[in-house]
């Protein structure tokens, strides 16, 4: 009769410590992978000034992708230099980008998703 006891508890502190183990996680969307054809995904990293300024450079970065689709013409140079000494060293960015644009870009905001284990906050835009 011990052993009967002794193995329910077991059983039952199993079970409970399973139903702990299954985290409930929030499914990524379909549209992060499959886009519609009008629409475009834009995703961005934490930023320094915090959520507002990350899903903003996540929206300028979806309307680019629909700039681009639409023929606009953005060009990018980057020009790195590193200097080194015998007890130091540095290095340098300078970047510039120049877009042309014909016609204007307008979208619209249809869903944000935050992945919050990597910090990364993902848009989903439409044209106009």
């Amino acid at each position: 009769m011990k052993n009967i006891a002794i193995f329910g508890t077991f059983l039952l502190s199993l079970s409970v410590l399973s139903g702990c183990a299954t985290k409930n996680t929030a499914q990524v969307p379909n549209w992060l992978e499959n886009p519609g054809r009008t629409q475009a995904v834009g995703s961005c990293g934490s930023h320094a000034l915090g959520k507002y300024k990350q899903k903003e450079c996540a929206m300028t970065r979806a309307r680019l992708e629909l700039a681009a689709r639409q023929g606009v013409e953005i060009k990018s140079m980057s020009l790195m230099t590193e200097k080194a000494t015998n007890m130091s060293s540095s290095s340098s960015l300078n970047q510039q980008t120049i877009q042309e644009i014909n016609s204007k870009v307008k979208a619209r905001l249809i869903e944000s998703y935050h992945d919050k284990l990597q910090d990364v906050i993902w848009v989903l835009v439409e044209e106009n």
